[in-house]
């Protein structure tokens, strides 16, 4: 974990998930760009735990919600001891309290 973060099985799938539906619905160039300004907002949480919010509603589990902007992806992630998990990428309108039930 160089990086100060790993992604979680469910994050790599998320943000598959994201790359294939933009590049099938706009271009290649365009979901590569959202993946990579992920990965940047990956790196800033890394650098800054902590920022972001908690939310009770969705779940109990100690995650912190960051909103990647300019997009409606809400990275969902956890402090660690040494850096940060990447629990979830998913967009705003998704079923976050469902997700994170299915994840143990």
């Amino acid at each position: 974990m160089t990086s100060g973060y790993i992604l979680s099985p469910e994050a790599r799938d998320h943000i598959f998930e994201i790359w294939s539906y933009l590049a099938a619905e706009t271009s290649v160039e365009f979901a590569d760009q959202v993946e990579s300004e992920l990965f940047e907002d990956f790196a800033l949480l890394a650098r800054n735990p902590g920022i972001g919010h908690k939310r009770e509603d969705p779940t109990r589990v100690s995650v912190l919600f960051y909103r990647a902007f300019p997009y409606q992806y809400m990275i969902i992630y956890r402090q660690m001891n040494a850096g940060i998990e990447l629990v979830g990428v998913l967009h705003a309108k998704r079923d976050i309290r469902k997700m994170l039930k299915q994840r143990k």
